[in-house]
């Protein structure tokens, strides 16, 4: 994307931009292998932006909010804060697993205070105080990041960390994380949360837990539908639907011609959701991700988790037209059936 066009884009956004991204730390997007830097750059900063949005919302933990924290031990409504995708049904069905676990180095503490893991998504959420204030300056953030099974690094489809300070010396943090493909890491994982020169402290900090993937009904849909455009450019077909406990999981596939992988030009598709009672779903009830090293060809779309199983979803892509602004494109819209379950 062009800078004009990201800016146009930017403008669109109908949130307090600037403190968003300033406080969205470590947003990560990862749309194509490691060796194509530059255009990651470009795609982060859009796509990190969107998950802001869907992740913080206005920007603010209230004061509501922060003085519940301040009472007490365990963390709870702060998802609905932080506009997770899930919020209302971890709130709900008390879905979260208290860890509750801390490492403390040269006067910060970093502790683990609730984490949720379903096959599909994962999510964590930890709280930092310090003995004198923290800093929230980019340049005293340092970074922090999780592993699973002793991995160096999550490859999801849709990860994002967003931050909030509550006063001066607490500071809490979400982590999320679609993955890949769903059940990649199996039932019971071993997950490591780091942190590195936080906030204006030096010093590494880890805090390692086993977690059980959350008991509860997982529906499984192969409806294999497909569309494409008159010109056979592009090909757009619905692999998977997966309903588990914390998102309903859309993998897709999108064909387009070999040279695009060769010249890194693969197509890009916003989408929008409806069900077949015209629920919509788009903004901040779905968020969509590339599966890395697949040139854009896997995408997973993520939804808000459903305790009644729509009959059908329409998806309706779009794509930025020469003017940065969106259209959709009518020949790629497809009616995903949900009738072949597993």
């Amino acid at each position: 994307m062009n800078k004009d066009k990201f800016n146009r884009s930017i403008d669109n956004i109908n949130v307090p931009v600037e403190k968003l991204m300033a406080r969205e730390k470590a947003a990560t997007f990862q749309a194509k292998k490691k060796r194509k830097v530059g255009r990651i750059t470009k795609r982060s900063i859009l796509v990190a932006c969107g998950l802001c949005i869907s992740l913080l919302g206005s920007g603010f933990v209230s004061t509501g909010m922060a003085e519940a924290l301040s009472n007490i031990p365990l963390i709870g409504p702060i998802y609905k804060d932080f506009r997770d995708i899930a919020s209302d049904k971890i709130e709900h069905d008390q879905l979260t697993t208290v860890i509750d676990k801390q490492d403390s180095k040269n006067g910060l503490t970093m502790t683990v205070k609730e984490a949720a893991y379903d096959g599909s998504r994962l999510i964590v959420t930890v709280v930092y105080t310090g003995k004198k204030e923290l800093s929230m300056k980019e340049e005293k953030a340092g970074f922090s990041y999780i592993t699973i099974n002793g991995q160096q690094e999550i490859k999801p489809a849709i990860g994002s960390t967003g931050q909030d300070d509550i006063n001066s010396k607490t500071i809490i943090e979400h982590h999320q994380f679609t993955f890949s493909k769903y059940n990649e890491f199996g039932d019971n994982i071993e997950i490591e949360v780091h942190g590195e020169n936080l906030f204006g402290y030096e010093g590494k900090l880890k805090v390692a837990f086993p977690l059980e993937k959350i008991k509860g009904d997982v529906l499984e849909f192969y409806p294999e539908v497909t569309t494409e455009t008159v010109d056979d450019v592009y090909k757009l077909t619905a692999d998977k639907v997966t309903f588990s406990p914390l998102s309903t999981r859309i993998d897709l596939t999108i064909d387009y011609p070999a040279e695009m992988d060769k010249n890194d030009t693969w197509p890009w598709f916003d989408f929008s959701v409806v069900d077949d009672n015209g629920q919509v779903y788009d903004k901040l009830k779905l968020q969509a991700g590339m599966v890395v090293g697949n040139y854009g060809h896997h995408m997973v779309l993520t939804l808000p988790p459903m305790d009644t199983i729509p009959k059908s979803f329409t998806l309706k892509p779009s794509r930025q037209n020469s003017e940065g602004f969106s259209e959709e494109i009518k020949e790629l819209e497809l009616v995903v059936p949900l009738n072949k379950s597993k």
